[in-house]
C-alpha cells in the first residue's frame, strides 16, 4: 500500500480536515497508509483537548500508527501550549520529515 503525510496549514478546510480526512483515517480505512500529520498555522486548532477533530486524532496516533506533529512556533504564537491531545510531538519541518519517513506522496 501506498503511503501518504499531510501538512495541513489552516482552518478553512475544516469540512476536509475534520470530516474526510480525519473520519477516514482514524478508522483505518483512508486508502493509503497515513504515516504523519503535521499541523501549523491555524491548523493546530485542530489538535485542541476537548473537541471533535481532538479525538479523531488521539484515535489515529493510538489505532493507527500515524506520527502527528505541532509546528512549535505556531502553537506558541496563538497561546495553545499545554492544550493540545495527548501523544502530540511538538516540533519544526525536521521532525515532519522524519515522520513522514518512505511517504510516496506529501500532500498539503
Amino acid at each position: 500500500m501506498k503511503k501518504v503525510a499531510y501538512i495541513i496549514t489552516g482552518s478553512a478546510g475544516h469540512e476536509i480536515v475534520s470530516g474526510c480526512l480525519l473520519n477516514t483515517v482514524s478508522a483505518g480505512c483512508h486508502g493509503r497508509e497515513v504515516t504523519a500529520l503535521h499541523f501549523a498555522e491555524d491548523g493546530v486548532f485542530f489538535l485542541l483537548k476537548g473537541t471533535d477533530t481532538g479525538e479523531k486524532i488521539e484515535r489515529a496516533m493510538k489505532e493507527q500508527g500515524v506520527k502527528v506533529i505541532v509546528c512549535e512556533c505556531s502553537q506558541e504564537a496563538r497561546d495553545l501550549t499545554d492544550k493540545m491531545v495527548d501523544g502530540v510531538q511538538i516540533g519544526h519541518f525536521a521532525d515532519f520529515y522524519e515522520a513522514a519517513g518512505d511517504a510516496d506522496v506529501v500532500a498539503l
